[in-house]
């Protein structure tokens, strides 16, 4: 297992180097690579913890046969991060959201989930760093999630996130709460239709614009379209309910392909309305990752998830480019 991680970290440093410079890194703690892989279409797509942030409804353990199951989500990189101050990031507080990225309780139909110390999108400075594992200013930019769903029918689940926002202003830390509640139906089997409501604090109503395009109060719909097991076809609205807010009716389109059992490919799409900037992206994920892995380094319960998501965003004259990153053991 010690030859697989340190492999691991080999790879992603050279990639770091080879990237450095031309993307802009969002690497530290996320589970967002596969949603904006796919245009942040992901309204309707089942998903442990990165549906927390986007549809609670959505938040899925149905893949562990158990009726009670407990689950530990851990960042193989953490360790690695933290001894080696990658980045030049000093004085970090907490460096055990580096190690352990969330946590779920399933107990039939009612999925427990809690996310911890995922990285906001909203700073401008930190979404221009240009070195991977930069950690100056985590510690003020950061948001844990904690939610539930309840599957009611086989066609019918309801979700609900609550979102502590922490943020670092004028030496003092600020932690405001936001909600997000979420219904997901079923109405083919090979049909999902999404719907989820965003309330942010009044303080940070505009964090995850930049990227995710969600605005404050906003009702926002998605529908997949699964017409093949190993395609799966996503479109989401954004801001359905017309608040008064930004990415009115806004369309985000999203695809996913299985090439291979454990192997996908993504790619997403989204233009603000108007035209002042559109963005593609595309992505890769490796899930399921033990089950390959030979007998003999295999750990019982477990499953390795890789995720990767390159987005370029033009707006006018203006290119940007971002690589995000998530490495997940899940027990």
């Amino acid at each position: 297992m010690k030859k697989w991680i340190l492999s691991i970290v080999f790879l992603l440093s050279v990639l770091g180097k080879g990237l450095c410079g031309q993307y802009h890194f969002v690497t530290l703690s996320t589970v967002k690579a596969r949603p904006l892989a796919m245009g942040g279409a992901f309204v309707s797509i089942k998903d442990n913890l990165a549906s927390l942030d986007f549809n609670p409804a959505a938040f899925s353990l149905s893949s562990l046969p158990e009726k009670v199951h407990f689950s530990v989500f851990f960042n193989p990189l953490g360790v690695f991060m933290v001894a080696g101050n990658w980045g030049g990031a000093s004085g970090w507080k907490g460096p055990w959201e580096w190690l352990i990225r969330g946590a779920t309780l399933s107990v039939g139909r009612l999925n427990f989930g809690v996310l911890c110390g995922e990285e906001a999108l909203s700073d401008k400075e930190r979404l221009e760093r240009t070195c991977i594992f930069d950690g100056a200013g985590y510690e003020g930019q950061k948001n844990t999630s904690f939610g539930f769903s309840l599957v009611l029918a086989p066609k019918v689940s309801l979700g609900m996130a609550g979102e502590v926002f922490t943020r670092q202003e004028n030496n003092d830390k600020k932690r405001k709460l936001g909600y997000r509640y979420g219904i997901l139906l079923k109405p083919r089997n090979d049909l999902n239709v999404g719907l989820c409501f965003v309330d942010f604090p009044k303080a940070y109503d505009t964090d995850r614009m930049t990227l995710e395009r969600l605005s404050d109060e906003t009702l926002n719909i998605g529908v997949s379209y699964t017409p093949w097991k190993a395609l799966t076809l996503a479109l989401d609205i954004r801001n359905v309910s017309d608040e008064g807010k930004g990415a009115v009716r806004e369309p985000h389109m999203g695809v996913e392909v299985l090439p291979y059992r454990h192997v996908s490919l993504r790619g997403g799409y989204y233009r603000q309305k108007g035209g002042e900037s559109e963005t593609l992206s595309v992505g890769i994920g490796l899930f399921d990752w033990n089950s390959v892995l030979p007998k003999g380094l295999r750990l019982s319960y477990a499953t390795f998830g890789l995720n990767m998501a390159l987005l370029w965003q033009r707006e006018k004259d203006v290119e940007r480019r971002w690589f995000f990153l998530s490495l997940v053991l899940r027990i």
